[in-house]
């Protein structure tokens, strides 16, 4: 191989190198730029199948903690709100009131009247108590004709007269059923909590404040009860 020979190797090389190196870094690029769109799509997909398992498993427990009957919470979905409030309340030094109530006479509606009746009875008695409370309040059937309501960050000095208040407010208004109106009556209880306060202790006490409501309202003579 000659001198001319190895130049025009040379030339070749020197021209060819820079090609390489050309094409080379567009090809780099352009598979660069196709990798980060993919990893862009396969994020914006993980995100959405993400944000779809989300609101799945919040329908799954909004499910689990509501009655079907009333749309209100059930005794699961109250108790965690319960929980989560007496640890805001330790938090921040709150108090609030936890109310139990339960209708009066509800074997008896069900018995003259039917259990679609009584259905209807829960429904418009839950809906009142839903109506006269806060948004903050939550509001649950327990089960039966029994139900409570978490009256978060209330007062206790006007505890009295606001239950008084509810339970005229709920009480107010008859269902009509079928033509025939049919009077809603429950007896309340109460009891307030603190930031140390126990949820099974507080159910208990508004249980009985409930019950010795319901007893001393059985006692009372017909005409007086009928005036209540």
């Amino acid at each position: 191989m000659n001198n001319s020979h190895l130049e025009l190797l040379k030339q070749l090389a020197e021209e060819f190198q820079p090609r390489t190196d050309a094409n080379t870094r567009a090809t780099v690029e352009t598979e660069s730029t196709d990798a980060f769109a993919t990893l862009v799509d396969l994020a914006r997909d993980m995100q959405s199948r993400l944000d779809q398992q989300q609101n799945r498993i919040r329908q799954l427990e909004q499910m689990v903690e509501t009655d079907e009957l009333t749309g209100l919470y059930n005794r699961r979905g109250f108790l965690r709100r319960t929980r989560e409030a007496m640890a805001r309340a330790a938090r921040y030094k709150e108090s609030g009131l936890l109310v139990i109530a339960d209708l009066d006479g509800f074997k008896l509606i069900n018995d003259h009247h039917g259990h679609a009746a009584g259905d209807a009875i829960l429904r418009h008695f839950g809906q009142n108590l839903r109506t006269h409370t806060r948004a903050d309040d939550f509001v649950a059937r327990f089960g039966g004709d029994e139900f409570a309501i978490l009256m978060v960050g209330s007062n206790p000095d006007v505890a009295e007269p606001r239950i008084r208040d509810l339970e005229k407010a709920t009480l107010r208004f008859p269902l009509i059923w079928q033509g025939t109106a049919l009077p809603i009556r429950a007896s309340f209880g109460f009891t307030i909590y603190h930031a140390n306060s126990d949820v099974t202790d507080l159910l208990k006490q508004a249980d009985d404040a409930m019950y010795a409501n319901k007893h001393a309202k059985r006692a009372l003579p017909r005409n007086s009860h009928n005036a209540a």
